[in-house]
């Protein structure tokens, strides 16, 4: 086993031991009829706005109660929703006419308009608070034709924008409710025009939903959703064990393949639509400096992490980029070679005698093995010469330091892209115009200005290709793996798995 591509037996084992024991399991009821569903979850929402926040994890639940514009499928193909038809109506890529379904309404009973695109993509944008502000930015004006026709008017040339009409943050909220109730009311008594209305929350604990009979793809065949929310994954992996649940998503990996001996159960593996990343934030200093970006990247032996917490079933990622997809580099590989790592990081001024102090932020339970990818990359770092110290936090507060510019060190991170195009890679995660970005550099914002607004081409992906080659080049972020995401159901339970990790209880059927 070549030291160079492998973890050794005792890095294996100190890794594996310690892992966190199964946790209380709070009380969920047992037994489930027919038209019922309850699912272990892994995290609250941050807010009820699905207009606020970029918040991939929560999709499946603002899918459920708002329902989006557009949809990506698992094979990353855009398809209508909420807006039957699009088309550009000018070569310059500025106006994008929509057409709505005319049989939309919201769980008040209201139709579902122009008017309320508007408002929640124009109107509400103009606050900079909400994510929306930044998905939008681009957007100048919405010009209603009809009820179910309206033009989006962008304010430069922007051939990929239809993405994001399926993507994070983008969905239509009900004018005249907001208007009325205000933000405080709206987050009280959430409405949207979903397949399911909430009926209950508890904020740390339970979501409780309701078919809604008046959704325009007909009400649901599962009455009653329970999202349970359990972060600790050892809590998830007994929910479905004991029977007290029927799915349970992104279980420990070693776990989910246990489970497929189990022959009450269904065990679903799959390739995610997300690369495991390390951001690295550009405002902390000591990453300013080359050689010690270098000497982290080189020191992380990434066909090691996919082995070890994944079964070789994981994707180890040389650029922003799942392998094959658009924006992959074909024959490049960045290094992984211990001993240069421990050479480039004496350059810096750093060593075992004279450590290297940072702090690796890391989620827990949160995505497959996140806290143990953590804690195996920081072994990894301490054999070159760095004392890592390993800070625990939640994706709520991950969003508020990284939004705020004030990530205390490297994050470990796991990015979702529904749509697999290159500028939700790169373009997004390396743009410091973007809130979402941790390494501010002002070069790659005119350079990915410039690719945000290329028609969508060979010359787009290629200058996406040369982005992301000098990004690993340069160790602006650290791309890991491609993951492997997991669902455990029960064997009386058929719900379709998403790349994107969507978990949409609409799409579920009973089984006898």
């Amino acid at each position: 086993m070549s030291a160079k591509t492998e973890l050794s037996k005792r890095e294996f084992v100190s890794l594996m031991l310690g892992l966190p024991a199964a946790a209380f399991l709070p009380h969920i009821a047992g037994a489930q009829s027919a038209d019922t569903l309850n699912i272990a979850f892994m995290a609250d929402l941050q807010s009820w706005d699905p207009t606020a926040v970029t918040f991939p994890v929560g999709q499946s639940i603002f899918k459920c109660v708002y329902d989006s514009p557009l949809h990506w499928s698992s094979d990353q193909k855009l398809q209508p929703r909420q807006i039957a038809s699009r088309k550009w109506l000018d070569d310059a890529n500025t106006r994008l006419e929509i057409n709505l379904r005319d049989d939309i309404f919201f769980h008040d009973g209201s139709k579902l308009t122009t008017e309320d695109v508007k408002y929640s993509w124009l109107t509400r944008k103009k606050d900079k608070r909400l994510a929306i502000a930044g998905m939008l930015q681009d957007l100048m004006d919405v010009e209603i034709k009809s009820p179910t026709q309206a033009v989006l008017v962008y304010s430069k040339p922007s051939p990929s924008a239809d993405f994001y009409l399926g993507f994070l943050g983008v969905y239509i909220l009900p004018k005249a409710y907001h208007e009325k109730v205000g933000d405080e009311g709206f987050l009280a008594k959430p409405i949207g025009a979903g397949p399911y209305r909430l009926v209950d929350y508890q904020r740390g604990s339970r979501i409780v939903l309701e078919a809604f009979d008046k959704y325009w793809g007909g009400a649901p065949a599962i009455k009653s959703v329970t999202f349970q929310v359990l972060p600790e994954s050892s809590t998830r992996v007994a929910a479905i064990e004991s029977g007290r649940v029927d799915v349970a998503v992104q279980l420990p990996f070693r776990e989910a393949v246990r489970l497929e001996k189990n022959p009450q159960l269904n065990v679903s593996m799959f390739p995610q639509a997300e690369i495991y990343m390390m951001q690295i934030p550009s405002y902390v200093d000591i990453y300013q400096n080359k050689d010690v970006r270098t000497a982290l990247h080189m020191a992380i032996d990434k066909a090691a992490l996919a082995k070890a917490f994944f079964n070789n079933l994981a994707k180890p990622l040389q650029v922003l980029a799942t392998p094959g997809s658009s924006g992959d580099v074909p024959g490049y590989s960045f290094p992984f070679d211990r001993k240069k790592a421990t050479e480039t990081l004496a350059k810096a001024g750093y060593s075992k005698a004279k450590p290297l102090q940072m702090t690796l932020a890391t989620t827990n339970g949160t995505f497959p093995n996140d806290y143990e990818i953590a804690q195996a990359i920081a072994q990894m770092w301490r054999q070159i010469g760095a004392d890592v110290k390993i800070e625990e936090i939640t994706i709520a507060k991950y969003m508020e330091l990284n939004h705020a510019a004030k990530l205390p060190g490297i994050m470990l991170y796991s990015w979702a892209n529904a749509t697999g195009d290159p500028e939700n890679y790169s373009g997004r995660i390396l743009n410091p115009a973007l809130r979402f970005s941790a390494w501010k550099e002002p070069a790659n914002g005119e350079r990915i200005a410039k690719l945000f607004a290329m028609k969508l081409g060979d010359e787009r992906l290629a200058g996406y290709r040369a982005l992301n080659k000098d990004a690993s080049d340069n160790s602006w972020s650290i791309p890991l793996l491609q993951p492997v995401a997991n669902m455990v159901t029960k064997k009386t339970v058929s719900i379709p798995t998403y790349s994107q990790g969507y978990v949409l209880p609409a799409e579920a059927k009973r089984t006898t």
